[in-house]
């Protein structure tokens, strides 16, 4: 349980660092951080194995980078979602997702 809580805190001190560095992205506070984050993760916990299964074949032919794409899709829902979660077109939705999934894998190399 102490991992999943850690994991979620590390997903969303990473939302809120890219709110600051992608200027297409707001966020209110880190409230609202920590609620994207859970979101995000639930979202992808419940959507993201079901589209990898559907478009595997799409994974394989663009080597893994149609999972970048999917990613921005579950962040686009995320910000129709919540009101306090802002993404101003899709090349700050990319970014996003490029820049959250890089701070997440180096925070969670450094603590965990």
């Amino acid at each position: 349980m102490m991992h999943f809580l850690l994991r979620f805190v590390i997903l969303a001190a990473a939302i809120w660092i890219i709110s600051f560095v992608i200027p297409g992205v707001k966020l209110k506070n880190f409230k609202a951080a920590l609620v994207v984050g859970g979101v995000y993760s639930l979202l992808n916990w419940v959507l993201f194995k079901l589209l990898f299964i559907i478009t595997f074949p799409l994974q394989i032919l663009t080597l893994g980078v149609f999972g970048l794409i999917m990613n921005v899709v579950l962040l686009r829902i995320t910000d129709d979602l919540l009101d306090d979660f802002e993404l101003s077109g899709w090349v700050a939705s990319i970014l996003a997702a490029l820049g959250i999934s890089l701070v997440n894998m180096l925070l969670t190399a450094l603590i965990i």
